[in-house]
Protein backbone atom coordinates (compact mmCIF):
# COMPACT_ATOMS: atom_id res chain seq x y z
CA UNK A 1 0.00 0.00 0.00
CA UNK A 2 1.02 3.61 -0.30
CA UNK A 3 1.23 3.88 3.47
CA UNK A 4 3.69 0.96 3.65
CA UNK A 5 5.73 2.58 0.88
CA UNK A 6 5.96 5.81 2.90
CA UNK A 7 7.03 3.92 6.03
CA UNK A 8 9.72 2.04 4.07
CA UNK A 9 10.90 5.25 2.44
CA UNK A 10 11.11 7.00 5.82
CA UNK A 11 13.15 4.09 7.17
CA UNK A 12 15.48 4.24 4.17
CA UNK A 13 15.87 8.00 4.54
CA UNK A 14 16.97 7.42 8.12
CA UNK A 15 19.51 4.74 7.15
CA UNK A 16 22.13 7.03 5.54
CA UNK A 17 22.16 9.25 8.64
CA UNK A 18 22.90 6.23 10.81
CA UNK A 19 25.60 5.12 8.42
CA UNK A 20 27.20 8.55 8.51
CA UNK A 21 27.63 8.37 12.28
CA UNK A 22 31.11 7.56 13.59
CA UNK A 23 31.95 3.85 13.52
CA UNK A 24 32.30 3.69 17.30
CA UNK A 25 28.87 5.25 17.81
CA UNK A 26 27.04 2.90 15.43
CA UNK A 27 26.83 -0.10 17.82
CA UNK A 28 25.59 2.18 20.61
CA UNK A 29 22.87 3.57 18.31
CA UNK A 30 21.89 0.10 17.12
CA UNK A 31 21.27 -1.32 20.61
CA UNK A 32 18.41 1.03 21.60
CA UNK A 33 16.70 0.47 18.25
CA UNK A 34 16.63 -3.27 18.85
CA UNK A 35 15.54 -2.83 22.46
CA UNK A 36 12.74 -0.35 21.78
CA UNK A 37 10.07 -2.85 20.67
CA UNK A 38 10.69 -5.07 23.70
CA UNK A 39 10.44 -2.09 26.04
CA UNK A 40 7.23 -0.95 24.37
CA UNK A 41 5.53 -4.34 24.20
CA UNK A 42 7.30 -7.07 26.16
CA UNK A 43 7.59 -7.42 29.94
CA UNK A 44 10.49 -9.86 30.07
CA UNK A 45 8.17 -12.42 31.67
CA UNK A 46 6.91 -15.69 30.28
CA UNK A 47 4.58 -15.89 27.28
CA UNK A 48 1.42 -15.78 29.41
CA UNK A 49 2.29 -12.78 31.57
CA UNK A 50 3.63 -10.92 28.53
CA UNK A 51 0.51 -11.68 26.49
CA UNK A 52 -1.74 -10.41 29.29
CA UNK A 53 -0.27 -6.89 29.12
CA UNK A 54 0.85 -6.78 25.48
CA UNK A 55 -0.30 -3.70 23.55
CA UNK A 56 -1.69 -4.50 20.14
CA UNK A 57 -1.91 -2.44 16.96
CA UNK A 58 -3.32 1.07 16.96
CA UNK A 59 -6.83 1.42 15.57
CA UNK A 60 -8.01 4.65 13.90
CA UNK A 61 -11.58 5.94 13.90
CA UNK A 62 -12.02 5.80 10.13
CA UNK A 63 -15.40 6.88 8.79
CA UNK A 64 -17.04 6.24 12.21
CA UNK A 65 -15.10 9.18 13.65
CA UNK A 66 -16.95 11.81 11.64
CA UNK A 67 -20.19 11.29 13.57
CA UNK A 68 -18.45 11.86 16.92
CA UNK A 69 -16.27 14.78 15.90
CA UNK A 70 -13.07 12.84 15.31
CA UNK A 71 -10.74 12.85 12.34
CA UNK A 72 -10.65 9.57 10.40
CA UNK A 73 -6.97 9.21 11.25
CA UNK A 74 -7.35 9.88 15.00
CA UNK A 75 -6.41 7.05 17.34
CA UNK A 76 -9.48 5.18 18.62
CA UNK A 77 -7.63 2.67 20.77
CA UNK A 78 -5.53 -0.48 20.61
CA UNK A 79 -6.57 -3.97 19.54
CA UNK A 80 -5.10 -5.95 22.40
CA UNK A 81 -5.01 -9.66 23.26
CA UNK A 82 -7.15 -9.97 26.41
CA UNK A 83 -9.73 -12.29 24.85
CA UNK A 84 -7.05 -14.73 23.68
CA UNK A 85 -5.34 -14.63 27.08
CA UNK A 86 -8.67 -15.39 28.79
CA UNK A 87 -9.33 -18.27 26.37
CA UNK A 88 -5.92 -19.80 27.09
CA UNK A 89 -6.92 -19.85 30.77
CA UNK A 90 -10.53 -21.02 30.38
CA UNK A 91 -9.70 -23.87 27.96
CA UNK A 92 -6.94 -25.24 30.18
CA UNK A 93 -4.20 -24.63 27.62
CA UNK A 94 -2.35 -22.40 30.10
CA UNK A 95 -1.19 -25.52 31.98
CA UNK A 96 0.73 -26.62 28.87
CA UNK A 97 2.58 -23.29 28.67
CA UNK A 98 3.97 -23.32 32.21
CA UNK A 99 7.25 -25.02 31.31
CA UNK A 100 10.49 -23.74 29.85
CA UNK A 101 9.17 -24.09 26.31
CA UNK A 102 10.08 -22.44 24.14
CA UNK A 103 6.73 -21.63 22.55
CA UNK A 104 5.82 -19.41 19.63
CA UNK A 105 2.41 -17.79 20.04
CA UNK A 106 0.58 -16.28 17.08
CA UNK A 107 -1.80 -14.21 19.20
CA UNK A 108 -5.06 -13.06 17.58
CA UNK A 109 -6.33 -9.63 18.59
CA UNK A 110 -9.61 -9.13 20.44
CA UNK A 111 -11.45 -8.18 17.21
CA UNK A 112 -10.09 -11.32 15.50
CA UNK A 113 -11.49 -13.50 18.30
CA UNK A 114 -14.80 -11.63 18.23
CA UNK A 115 -15.10 -12.17 14.47
CA UNK A 116 -14.42 -15.88 14.86
CA UNK A 117 -17.03 -16.22 17.61
CA UNK A 118 -19.60 -14.35 15.51
CA UNK A 119 -19.00 -16.45 12.40
CA UNK A 120 -18.01 -19.86 13.81
CA UNK A 121 -19.11 -20.02 17.42
CA UNK A 122 -17.20 -20.49 20.69
CA UNK A 123 -13.43 -20.87 20.68
CA UNK A 124 -12.35 -24.23 22.12
CA UNK A 125 -8.99 -25.66 23.17
CA UNK A 126 -8.30 -26.98 19.66
CA UNK A 127 -8.60 -23.50 18.18
CA UNK A 128 -6.43 -21.98 20.92
CA UNK A 129 -3.72 -24.62 20.36
CA UNK A 130 -3.66 -23.82 16.63
CA UNK A 131 -2.08 -20.47 17.56
CA UNK A 132 0.74 -22.03 19.59
CA UNK A 133 3.73 -23.77 18.02
CA UNK A 134 6.41 -25.54 20.08
CA UNK A 135 9.82 -24.01 19.44
CA UNK A 136 11.20 -20.52 19.02
CA UNK A 137 10.27 -19.08 15.60
CA UNK A 138 11.18 -15.51 14.72
CA UNK A 139 9.18 -13.67 12.08
CA UNK A 140 12.17 -13.97 9.74
CA UNK A 141 12.13 -17.78 10.09
CA UNK A 142 8.40 -18.39 9.63
CA UNK A 143 8.85 -19.37 5.97
CA UNK A 144 11.17 -22.28 6.74
CA UNK A 145 10.05 -23.37 10.21
CA UNK A 146 8.08 -26.45 11.20
CA UNK A 147 4.65 -24.94 11.79
CA UNK A 148 3.05 -27.89 13.58
CA UNK A 149 0.79 -26.50 16.30
CA UNK A 150 0.63 -27.55 19.94
CA UNK A 151 -2.43 -29.61 19.00
CA UNK A 152 -0.56 -31.42 16.22
CA UNK A 153 -2.15 -29.58 13.29
CA UNK A 154 0.06 -28.44 10.44
CA UNK A 155 -0.30 -24.70 9.78
CA UNK A 156 0.00 -23.36 6.24
CA UNK A 157 2.65 -20.83 5.28
CA UNK A 158 2.52 -18.83 2.06
CA UNK A 159 4.20 -15.75 0.65
CA UNK A 160 2.03 -13.40 -1.38
CA UNK A 161 1.92 -9.67 -2.19
CA UNK A 162 5.27 -9.25 -0.44
CA UNK A 163 3.86 -10.52 2.84
CA UNK A 164 4.25 -13.64 4.97
CA UNK A 165 1.01 -15.45 5.81
CA UNK A 166 0.31 -18.26 8.25
CA UNK A 167 -3.19 -19.73 7.83
CA UNK A 168 -4.17 -16.54 5.94
CA UNK A 169 -3.08 -14.22 8.77
CA UNK A 170 -0.37 -11.69 7.91
CA UNK A 171 2.74 -11.90 10.07
CA UNK A 172 4.00 -8.37 10.70
CA UNK A 173 0.85 -6.62 9.50
CA UNK A 174 1.05 -2.82 9.24
CA UNK A 175 -1.63 -0.45 10.47
CA UNK A 176 -2.97 2.80 9.08
CA UNK A 177 -1.32 6.02 10.20
CA UNK A 178 1.51 6.64 12.65
CA UNK A 179 0.30 4.22 15.30
CA UNK A 180 1.85 0.93 16.39
CA UNK A 181 1.73 -2.03 14.01
CA UNK A 182 0.93 -5.61 14.97
CA UNK A 183 3.69 -6.63 17.40
CA UNK A 184 6.10 -9.32 16.23
CA UNK A 185 9.18 -10.92 17.75
CA UNK A 186 8.13 -10.02 21.30
CA UNK A 187 10.76 -11.85 23.33
CA UNK A 188 9.63 -13.74 26.44
CA UNK A 189 11.51 -15.88 28.93
CA UNK A 190 10.02 -19.05 27.44
CA UNK A 191 9.20 -18.08 23.87
CA UNK A 192 8.13 -15.38 21.46
CA UNK A 193 4.82 -13.72 20.51
CA UNK A 194 3.60 -12.47 17.12
CA UNK A 195 0.31 -10.57 16.96
CA UNK A 196 -2.11 -11.51 14.14
CA UNK A 197 -5.34 -9.95 12.92
CA UNK A 198 -7.12 -13.17 11.99
CA UNK A 199 -8.00 -16.32 13.88
CA UNK A 200 -6.16 -19.29 12.34
CA UNK A 201 -9.26 -21.48 12.37
CA UNK A 202 -11.25 -19.19 10.06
Amino acid sequence: SFEEYLKQRAAQDGAPAAAAAPAAAAPVAAAPVAAAPAAATGTGGDVLSTLQSLQGPGEVWGADGIAVGKEESDLRGYDNFGKFFDLIQSTGVAAELQGAGPFTIFAPTDPAIASYETMRGPVDARVVKMHIVPGLISSADVSSADLTSLGGEKLTYRYAVRKNFVNDAIIGEKTFGPYSDYPIDVACSNGVIHGVGLCFAM
